[in-house]
């Protein structure tokens, strides 16, 4: 058996996720006969680490600081193998703006999308192009900002009067944010595992349907809130489309270990919206819902996460 650390917590907007995906992983471990050390990450963290000398390091950090690279490169540093994707594809999927270019670049379809800095806005005026961003986009649209989760400072604008407010509101969360083209269509959720010496597979395709409006964070993390239709109801072509896509983004990202692609199918078209390399593992959470599914219980999941960090190295990580 392992000395595992699960790192939970953090300083983001998803700390209390962060914690309830935390419990249940580390009761998962400790059912598997693992010794777990919970560690919040506060400014004594990485002497704890030290101190702990864990085997691995069960990463269950939402949002900037867990899923930006910063807790992956800390670890490297302390050879401590890892879940997940190493920093370089953490930093890439946690930038919304960067993950949309490494998506185009590999063919894949993502809506499009405009990029602004807020100093950009105080230095050069970029605000003067707000206006002329949205019309090339078109309305709706939304605004959000580029490294943050759960839906938090996201914004649906139905036009110009609204454009400010929610630029501003962004802005609270990010100094870089997006303004993205609106898509309707069906939310579909691809969780993918990678087992240690196996290539990546999807554990299932997961349709989103949200009782009452969107899919913002009450309806991600309230029970009853949100139905799932695992397999998710879509044309069997569509399905083919949304496993190649899927792989071909894990791969081009750089993702390891595991990851969710969340996307949306319009007029039977899949474009990938976002890419988690951390989602959460609570009770109303796609990925394990889907691992469930395909007869892969919570405690198989969690260690068939932990025995691939435990047999990759930190350094051969993107």
């Amino acid at each position: 058996m392992a000395r595992v650390a699960v790192l939970r917590g953090g300083h983001s907007m998803e700390r209390d996720v962060s914690f309830v995906t935390g419990r249940r992983v580390q009761h998962a471990l400790e059912r598997l006969g693992h010794e777990v050390h919970p560690l919040d990450i506060e400014e004594g963290t990485t002497a704890a680490l030290m101190e702990t000398a864990p085997d691995a390091a069960f990463v269950c950090l939402h949002g900037p600081g867990g899923e930006d690279g910063t807790v992956q490169a800390l670890l490297e540093t302390l050879g401590i193998p890892y879940t997940g994707s190493g920093p370089l594809s953490s930093i890439r999927c946690m930038d919304k703006d960067y993950a949309k270019r490494a998506l185009r670049a590999s063919g894949i379809r993502t809506p499009p999308s405009r990029t602004f800095l807020r100093r950009a806005m105080n230095e050069m005026g970029a605000s003067a192009a707000l206006g002329l961003a949205a019309d090339s986009l078109g309305y709706p649209l939304v605004v959000k900002p580029a490294r943050e989760g759960s839906s938090f400072g996201l914004s649906r604008v139905e036009g110009q009067d609204g454009l400010l407010d929610a630029v501003y509101e962004a802005f609270g969360y990010d100094a870089k944010i997006l303004l993205e083209g609106w898509v309707d269509g069906t939310e579909v959720s691809v969780p993918i595992l990678e087992p240690a010496g196996e290539e990546p597979r999807i554990l299932g395709l997961v349709e989103i349907r949200p009782r009452e409006g969107a899919y913002n964070f009450e309806a991600k993390y309230t029970p009853g809130a949100t139905d799932f239709a695992i397999p998710a109801e879509v044309a069997p072509e569509t399905a083919d489309r949304l496993r190649e896509i899927a792989l071909i983004a894990y791969r081009a990202l750089g993702c390891s270990g595991f990851a969710r692609m969340d996307t949306i199918v319009e007029d039977d078209t899949p474009q990938v919206i976002d890419v988690k390399t951390i989602p959460g593992f609570t009770e109303t959470s796609t990925f394990p819902l889907a691992a469930e599914r395909a007869g892969i219980t919570f405690e198989g999941l969690v260690e068939t996460i932990l025995d691939a960090a435990l047999q990759t190295k930190a350094s051969a990580k993107l």
